[in-house]
């Protein structure tokens, strides 16, 4: 079973708001993410897409360590 996931985060703005969403990288398509949202700012898109990310990889790496033991 492999332990790693390749996650992409996009950026992009439209109009006057930032959007952001997360997926992986057999599906880049902006159609289905794992996760999206929409900021006032860059760095708020951003920073929640690092977020979103963090917390993804923390849950997939306790659901692993659950499964070991």
């Amino acid at each position: 079973m492999g332990t790693e996931l390749h996650l992409h985060a996009r950026v992009f703005r439209t109009a006057h708001e930032w959007y952001a969403d997360v997926d992986d990288e057999l599906d880049p398509q902006p159609d289905n993410p794992f996760w999206c949202g929409s900021y006032e700012s860059q760095r708020a898109a951003i920073d929640a897409a690092c977020a979103r990310i963090a917390a993804m990889h923390l849950s997939r790496t306790t659901r692993l360590d659950e499964q070991a033991s």
